[in-house]
């Protein structure tokens, strides 16, 4: 039976409005019939959803597969895998997108089967419009987070994220642009950082974006090893070369053939062994301990360093030679306090991948925590806050986290008088006065935009533009019970469905 399903007046389905992004369900239409097909796409259509139609189960599995789908709506008999079956598939591999599951027949039995499945409803045709739209309400804010986590996820993909990095900042977006240009030379790269920083992340990616993917990634710590022991791992030994050398071994730099060599901090290198080091990058071939053979190696080398190489040169800590051989390309890595605007991001990452977290159903941060967190300076960096945020997830007894462990602050002596000078030049520092400024605003006003923009007396556009430049998120604000991201209205058509 034909269904002609009348434009609405207005949107039956109510998004954020988000000056720059909407969070628009993607839908899911499995259905061999092409006038179900035609007629569910144009009411999901109607109201501003997106909407993949196929026709098999086989098509919707290779959906999921490829694409972040929000709902499934599908018929039970289908030709090939059923619907049932796909019902279970979903709730395998996909757990948090919801099933809609619609039939011709009247089966108790089989309306049944799909729900213990995890089937989210069960709609038999002729099925009103009204029914479908209250089966899906339900549906998507059941699984709101799991949407918001996915519509997250996509923005930092396409926009905050490279070889597993997050950052909205000019300063980490120039980062990205070297290793992309970089990645495909065989240039020596040297990352310069504060512990924390992520620089082995930037060694892995320069690896993972070059000719050299498919070879070994190596990687070891200088610091981490005492003179004698660090040798033997670099250079590697044969049987008998000292004491316990019961066999031959290969060093990293041999176990980095055909791929890359990452020597983390470089400037606990004593100078003897840099004085070797050279010789394998002159020469592209390295001598393990008690042999007198040599070894061609063909590897790439990054290195590391807590502190700027050139000031090692100038205290006698690293040899000259070497440092203008190695640093050929320069790398260096923002501490988190001057990027403050990444913590939003850092934090939803850390709560989507870490598997407390997930188990946990650990969701996000109160506007009080992320207050503190925004504050902090961060003197162990992303490092520290991953820690932080550990502490935070592991004691957590709600899906919000309403606690987090910091350090206090240092504050200066009682009788000195003078406080201490802030460490950030004054540009920056005063963009940070800014964005800590809107944070009390938007948790004073619960997230309100006009409230916060009448407020700070500036209109809804400059607060918008403000709060996306410091990567604030007005949803962070809100208070726990608030309106759902997807309210789907229950005044509909009433014309069925066959």
């Amino acid at each position: 039976m034909n269904l002609t399903i009348p434009k609405p007046k207005a949107r039956d389905i109510r998004l954020e409005n988000e000056p720059s992004a909407q969070l628009t369900p993607n839908v899911l239409v499995v259905d061999d019939d092409p006038l179900v097909c035609q007629q569910l796409q144009e009411l999901y259509a109607h109201n501003d959803l997106r909407v993949t139609v196929v026709t098999s189960a086989e098509e919707a599995l290779e959906e999921l597969g490829e694409k972040d789908i929000d709902l499934v709506v599908t018929d039970i008999r289908l030709p090939g895998i059923s619907g049932v079956a796909l019902t279970e598939r979903i709730q395998e591999n996909w757990p948090d997108v919801p099933v809609i599951a619609i039939t011709g027949y009247a089966d108790i039995e089989t309306a049944v089967s799909v729900l213990k499945l995890g089937a989210s409803d069960y709609l038999v045709k002729p099925f009103g419009a009204a029914a479908l739209h209250e089966s899906t309400r339900v549906a998507l804010e059941k699984t709101r987070v799991f949407t918001e986590i996915r519509y997250l996820r996509r923005q930092l993909k396409d926009k905050c994220e490279f070889g597993g990095m997050l950052s909205k900042t000019p300063e980490m977006h120039h980062v990205f642009e070297t290793i992309r240009m970089v990645s495909p030379t065989d240039s020596t790269v040297v990352v310069e950082g504060e512990t924390g920083t992520g620089k082995e992340l930037v060694a892995s990616a320069i690896h993972q974006h070059s000719p050299r993917r498919d070879g070994p990634f190596i990687t070891i710590n200088c610091a981490g090893l005492p003179e004698t022991l660090l040798e033997s791992e670099l250079f590697g030994y044969e049987r008998g070369a000292f004491t316990g050398a019961d066999q031959a071994r290969p060093g990293k730099i041999e176990q980095a053939q055909g791929g890359t060599l990452f020597l983390d901090e470089i400037e606990s290198m004593p100078l003897t062994m840099q004085a070797k080091l050279l010789l394998v990058l002159n020469n592209q071939r390295v001598q393990r301990l008690g042999s007198n053979r040599w070894t061609t190696v063909n590897m790439r080398m990054i290195a590391a360093s807590n502190v700027p190489l050139k000031n090692l040169v100038a205290t006698g800590q690293m040899r000259s030679d070497i440092y203008y051989r190695i640093k050929v390309i320069s790398i260096r890595l923002v501490p988190l306090r001057q990027r403050l605007q990444d913590i939003p991001l850092l934090v939803q990452d850390f709560l989507h991948h870490h598997p407390i977290a997930v188990q946990k159903k650990t969701t996000s941060a109160s506007p009080q925590v992320m207050s503190r967190l925004m504050r902090y300076q961060w003197p162990g960096n992303i490092r520290e806050l991953q820690n932080a945020l550990e502490k935070a997830v592991v004691l957590a007894t709600s899906p919000i986290l309403e606690e987090i462990d910091l350090p206090e602050t240092a504050s200066p002596g009682k009788n000195d008088g003078v406080k201490n000078p802030p460490v950030l030049p004054l540009p920056q520092w005063l963009r940070e006065q800014e964005k800590l400024y809107l944070i009390e605003k938007l948790q004073t006003f619960g997230g309100s935009i006009a409230l916060t923009a009448k407020s700070c007396r500036v209109d809804a556009r400059t607060l918008y533009r403000k709060m996306r430049i410091y990567g604030l998120d007005k949803k962070t604000f809100r208070p726990r019970g608030s309106k759902s991201f997807f309210p789907l209205s229950k005044k509909t058509s009433q014309q069925d469905y066959h």
